[in-house]
C-alpha cells in the first residue's frame, strides 16, 4: 500500500490534512455439536479507512475493495461526507505524540497452533463435557481465533503499527433433572495455547450448572451482597462510561462536576492500563494519540475524565488517549480497565457479610440501567448466603438500586480478579445492601 501516493492525491484534491488506516483481520471459527463440526469457517478481511479535512470539515470514507481505484474512491468519499457536516467544531488531524510505548504482544505460539491439534482438543473437551455428569442433556463447544493488524498513517508522517492475536474457547453445558433444566458456560480467553486446560474448563462449567438445581425463592428486601467479579465488571464499565468527557460536556453524566471529589467508597480504585501487556494492550488510540496508564478513580476520588482530541480542546486540556471508533465523529472509551484487588478471598467476603446473597450474573444492563441517574433494575441469578456459606440457589430474582450509591457502600474487595470479554479486569466485591425481589 503506497500511502504516500494517497496523501499526494488527497492534497491535489484540496485535502491537506488526512489519515489512512489499514486493518487486516484473519479469523478461524469452529463449533461442535453432537460430536460433529457444526461450523468451520475461515475469514480473511482487509479494510482501508480514510479521514481528512476538506473546506474545514472532517470527511470520512472506508472500503473493503482494495485495488488501484481505492484511493480515488476514498478521497471522493471524504469530500462528499465533509459537505454533509453541519457542526462548527474544528476538525483535528493529530500530528503525533512525542513518544509511543510500543510492545510486542503478538503470540507466535498462537499463530503456529496447528488446526488439527485445536480440533483434537475441542473433540476431547466435548467428550469430557458429555461424560462429566449423568444429568447432562446438551453440550456445545465454540472456538475462535483472531489475528488483527492495524497500520495508522497520516499526512504529517505519523506511521504506527500494531499486531494482536487471541483465542476464545467457550464450553456450554445443559443439565436436566425431571422437568428442571439449567445451563451455563465457562471460557478461556488468552493468547497462550497452553492456557487451554480441558479438565479445568469441564470442572468449572459442571460446578456452575450443578449448583443451580433446587432453587428457592427469597423474600423481597434489602440484603448484604457479594457481586461476582463478572457482575462487578459490568457495573464498573457503566461507571467508567460516565467518565467520558463527551457525556460530561453534553450534561448527560451523573459525574459532571465531580472531578477530584470523593464519589465512591475509599475501597474502590479503578485504572485504565492500556500499556499493560495483556490481550487488550494498545499503544495508540483511534486518533493516533499515544496511550498511557492512568488512574480514573483513586480511593473513591475521581482523578480524571476521559478525552479525545475534540473534547480535550473544548476543556483546554490534552487528550487522554481514549479516542474510540473511526468516522467523521470519533467517540471516547476506556481501553483496558483494572479494578484494584483487595485482600479478601471469595470465602472471606462471604464470611464478612454472614447472611445475604451472592449475585453471579445479571441480564439486560443496557435496558435496565439509567446511565445518567445510575438507577438500575435487572434480572439476576445467584445464591443465598447463610452463616458465611453459599447454601441455596435463588430462582427468578431481580436486583435493583442505584449504581453510584452501591459503589459508595463497599464492605470489602476480593482478590479473585478475572478479565472479561469487555476489557475489564475485576475481583468480586461485598456491598452493604442491594434490593432483591422475586421476578
Amino acid at each position: 500500500m503506497n500511502s504516500n501516493k494517497f496523501f499526494e492525491l488527497a492534497k491535489e484534491n484540496g485535502i491537506n490534512d488526512c489519515e489512512l488506516v489499514y486493518t487486516k483481520n484473519n479469523s478461524l471459527s469452529i463449533s461442535l455439536f453432537h460430536r460433529e463440526i457444526s461450523n468451520y469457517s475461515i475469514s480473511n478481511s482487509s479494510k482501508l479507512e480514510a479521514r481528512g479535512i476538506f473546506n474545514n470539515k472532517a470527511g470520512f470514507c472506508s472500503t473493503e475493495n482494495i485495488d488501484s481505484s481505492s484511493f480515488n474512491y476514498l478521497i471522493n468519499g471524504i469530500k462528499e461526507t465533509a459537505k454533509l457536516i453541519e457542526t462548527n467544531e474544528e476538525p483535528i488531524i493529530f500530528k503525533g505524540s512525542e513518544k509511543y510505548y510500543k510492545k510486542n504482544v503478538f503470540s507466535k505460539a498462537l499463530e503456529a497452533w496447528d488446526v488439527n491439534d485445536i480440533l483434537a482438543k475441542l473433540h476431547k473437551l466435548e467428550d469430557k463435557l458429555r461424560d462429566c455428569d449423568p444429568r447432562v442433556s446438551e453440550v456445545t463447544v465454540d472456538f475462535s481465533k483472531d489475528e488483527t493488524e492495524t497500520v495508522f498513517k497520516n499526512s504529517f508522517g505519523l506511521n504506527l503499527k500494531q499486531k494482536n492475536n487471541s483465542f476464545l474457547v467457550v464450553a456450554s453445558l445443559v443439565m436436566k433433572v425431571d422437568e428442571e433444566v439449567k445451563d451455563d458456560y465457562s471460557f478461556v480467553l488468552s493468547s497462550n495455547p497452553d492456557d487451554f486446560n480441558i479438565d479445568l474448563l469441564v470442572e468449572q462449567v459442571k460446578e456452575k450448572v450443578s449448583a443451580k438445581f433446587n432453587g428457592k425463592t427469597i423474600k423481597n428486601g434489602k440484603y448484604k451482597t457479594v457481586l461476582k467479579r463478572n457482575v462487578v465488571s459490568s457495573f464498573i464499565k457503566a461507571i467508567c462510561d460516565s467518565l467520558s468527557a463527551e457525556e460530561i460536556q453534553k450534561h448527560s453524566s451523573h459525574l459532571e462536576g465531580k472531578l477530584h471529589q470523593k464519589v465512591f467508597s475509599s475501597k474502590l480504585t479503578v485504572k485504565d492500563l492500556p500499556l499493560n501487556k495483556n490481550l487488550f494492550f494498545k499503544y495508540f488510540d483511534d486518533e493516533g494519540v499515544a496511550t498511557y496508564n492512568k488512574t480514573l478513580i483513586k480511593n473513591g476520588v475521581i482523578e480524571t475524565y476521559l478525552y479525545n482530541l475534540t473534547t480535550a480542546k473544548k476543556d483546554n486540556t490534552v487528550s487522554t488517549g481514549n479516542a474510540s471508533g473511526r468516522g467523521s465523529r470519533i467517540g471516547i472509551s476506556f481501553l483496558n480497565l483494572f479494578v484494584s484487588n483487595g485482600k479478601s478471598s471469595l470465602n472471606d467476603l462471604f464470611n464478612k457479610i454472614k447472611n445475604g446473597v451472592y449475585i453471579t450474573s445479571i441480564q439486560g444492563l443496557h435496558a435496565g440501567l439509567n446511565s445518567n441517574s445510575g438507577d438500575f433494575s435487572l434480572q439476576a441469578e445467584g445464591f443465598l448466603i447463610e452463616d458465611g456459606k453459599i447454601t441455596s440457589p435463588l430462582t427468578l430474582i431481580t436486583v435493583s438500586g442505584n449504581l453510584f450509591k452501591l459503589f459508595n457502600e463497599i464492605i470489602a474487595v476480593g482478590n479473585d480478579s478475572e478479565t472479561s470479554f469487555s476489557a475489564v479486569t475485576s475481583p468480586s466485591i461485598a456491598f452493604k445492601n442491594i434490593m432483591v425481589s422475586a421476578s
